[in-house]
């Protein structure tokens, strides 16, 4: 009888961070909420909504434990030294892969840094808890 695995599951995803297309660093968990901002449309003198059209395409990540390494950082050209480093506008991608059959899953580009708290340590910046805003998500969920 021939062996057959069985993967019809995906388990023990990774979920990486790019930031110019260099990795920099890894997220524990992430929770993504995609909002449309679905608004009702109707005809002339028609009370009925006929369908609902998407307005605004808002995507939030909240993450807990991401970690960012700091020579990575200098390699890809930044490291936040101050507040002021923040305002100048970097964004970053977040990619899911599925570990098994490295599968990209889900990508999110243009990610801002919104709010959260973060420790920096010896080799790296961790960020215990953080939301962002990305400009676009591809791939299924």
């Amino acid at each position: 009888m021939a062996m057959k695995q069985n993967r019809n599951v995906r388990s023990g995803n990774q979920i990486k961070v790019f930031f110019g297309g260099i990795e920099v660093g890894l997220v524990q968990s992430v929770s993504a909420n995609d909002d449309y901002a679905p608004e009702p449309a109707s005809g002339i003198g028609d009370i009925h909504v006929q369908e609902y059209v998407p307005t605004m395409a808002r995507h939030s990540l909240s993450v807990s434990f991401m970690i960012l390494r700091k020579d990575k950082l200098a390699e890809a050209g930044i490291i936040p030294e101050n507040g002021d480093a923040v305002l100048q506008g970097y964004v970053f991608d977040l990619e899911q892969y599925d570990t098994v059959s490295g599968d990209l899953l889900r990508k999110y580009t243009g990610c801002s840094y919104a709010s959260g708290s973060m420790e920096t340590t010896k080799h790296a910046i961790v960020t215990r808890s953080a939301q962002f805003n990305a400009l676009d998500v591809s791939g299924g969920n």
